[in-house]
C-alpha cells in the first residue's frame, strides 16, 4: 500500500484525539507500563474504554448511552518504542466483537483521548474518544476538525465547512461554532452556526438531532444525526491554546492517516512523522509493531500564519512527495497537553490527487 494509491483512490460531529484499529499484526519491541486506570468514550453508537491497571484494557459498545451492552473485549497491553499502544484480546463476551487473539494499535494521549477505530470485522472508520465522565465546570473554547462527513462533500466547496471554534458557556450551556471555515483556497469563514443551549452529565449531553461527549479539560466530541447513521458527522474538538511558533512543536510523532475512499485495503493506516520548523516528513508504516516505512513520503507544510485563524489554528499543504501533487490542510495543535509536555497535531486535508476528497492526519508526540 503506498501513500499515491491512499490518496489518490481516496464535524459540526466528533471532537477526537488518539487511534485505534484491530489488525492481525505481530509483536514488536515494546516498552514497560506504569500502572495508570483511564477511561474514554465515544460516538459510533456508544463506546467506552477503559485502560486498567496493570497493563489490562476492557471496551464496550451500546447502541446507545440508554441502551444495554452489545459486547465487551478485555485484553493486554503495551506500548512499543515507536510510540503505539500494542492491544491483545484474551476475552469476549456479547455479539458482534473482535476474537481472542486478535492485535491491535492504539495512540493515547493519557486522561485526555483516544482515537478507536471500531472492532466489529469489516468497520474502518475511526471513533474519536475523550476522558470519561465529566462536564466542563468553566466555560470552554476549543477549535475543531471533521473525523467523519456526512455523505459525499466535496473539499474544494467554499460553502462546506470542515474546521473551525467551538465555544460553550457553563453558565447558561449555550454551544456556539464562532467560526466554521472550509478547505479551499481561501479557508472561507462560513461564519457562526448555534447549537443553542444543553445540559451535561456524566460527560454526556443531547441538542437537536445531536451527541455531546464532553470533559472538563477542554476536549469534546459532537455526533451529528445520530438517529441517521448515514447522514451522520463527527467533529473532533481540543482545547484553544496559542502555537505562538511554529518550532513549539518540533518533534517525533506516532499517528494515523485515514481516506474515506481508498478501498483496496485497511483506510486507518498507523504512520510516522516529525516536525521542524513547521515542516513536517512523514511516512506509512507496515505496521505500528516496527519502523518499516512505504517507500512513498509525504510533506505536511504548516506555512500558513500561526495562530491567524484563532489560538491553536494554523494551515496550510499536504505533498505527496512521490507524485507532487496537493492539497490544503487545516490543523489544530496542542502543545502541551494538559500541561504534560506532549503534543497533538490533529488536521482535515484535501487529497493531493483529488483534493474533492477529504482525508485526515492524527498525531501525538513521544
Amino acid at each position: 500500500m503506498t501513500y499515491p494509491q491512499l490518496f489518490k483512490s481516496a464535524v459540526a460531529s466528533a471532537l477526537v484525539a488518539a487511534v485505534v484499529a484491530v489488525t492481525a499484526c505481530g509483536g514488536g519491541s515494546s516498552t514497560s507500563e506504569p500502572e495508570t486506570s483511564t477511561s474514554y468514550n465515544g460516538p459510533g453508537s456508544k463506546w467506552d474504554f477503559t485502560f486498567k491497571s496493570g497493563g489490562t484494557f476492557e471496551i464496550t459498545k451500546r447502541d446507545d448511552a440508554a441502551s444495554p451492552v452489545l459486547f465487551t473485549v478485555n485484553g493486554d497491553w503495551v506500548t512499543t518504542s515507536s510510540g503505539f499502544k500494542m492491544l491483545t484480546v484474551t476475552a469476549v463476551s456479547g455479539t458482534g466483537g473482535p476474537s481472542v487473539g486478535d492485535v491491535a494499535w492504539a495512540i493515547d494521549v493519557p486522561g485526555y483521548a483516544l482515537l478507536l477505530k471500531p472492532v466489529e470485522a469489516g468497520s474502518d472508520q475511526v471513533i474519536p474518544m475523550v476522558a470519561a465522565g465529566s462536564c466542563p465546570e468553566t466555560d470552554l473554547d476549543a477549535n475543531w476538525v471533521i473525523v467523519k462527513k456526512a455523505m459525499a462533500s466535496d473539499a474544494t466547496d467554499s460553502t462546506r465547512d470542515f474546521f473551525g471554534q467551538y465555544s460553550y458557556d457553563s453558565t447558561t450551556g449555550v454551544s456556539i461554532l464562532p467560526s466554521t471555515r472550509a478547505l479551499d483556497n481561501a479557508f472561507t469563514d462560513q461564519g457562526v452556526s448555534s447549537l443553542g443551549a444543553v445540559t451535561c452529565s456524566d460527560g454526556l449531553a443531547d441538542v437537536a438531532d445531536a451527541q455531546m461527549y464532553m470533559t472538563n479539560n477542554g476536549g469534546a466530541i459532537v455526533h451529528t444525526q445520530v438517529t441517521d447513521p448515514s447522514d451522520s458527522s463527527f467533529i473532533f474538538a481540543l482545547a484553544q491554546k496559542a502555537i505562538t511558533n511554529v518550532a513549539n512543536f518540533d518533534g517525533n510523532y506516532a499517528g494515523m492517516v485515514f481516506d474515506g475512499n481508498y478501498v483496496a485495503g485497511d483506510r486507518v493506516i498507523p504512520a510516522s512523522m516529525s516536525c521542524t520548523s513547521g515542516v513536517c516528513t512523514g511516512s506509512l508504516l507496515s505496521g505500528p509493531e516496527n519502523s518499516a516505512t512505504s517507500s512513498d513520503p509525504w510533506t505536511l507544510n504548516l506555512s500558513g500564519t500561526v495562530d491567524g485563524f484563532g489560538d491553536g489554528l494554523i494551515t496550510g499543504t499536504i505533498t505527496d512527495d512521490t507524485s507532487s501533487n496537493s492539497g490544503n490542510a487545516a490543523c489544530m495543535v496542542d502543545v502541551d497537553v494538559l500541561n504534560g509536555g506532549q503534543k497533538i497535531i490533529s488536521c482535515v486535508v484535501q487529497s493531493p490527487g483529488n483534493n474533492a476528497e477529504m482525508g485526515n492526519a492524527i498525531f501525538t508526540s513521544y
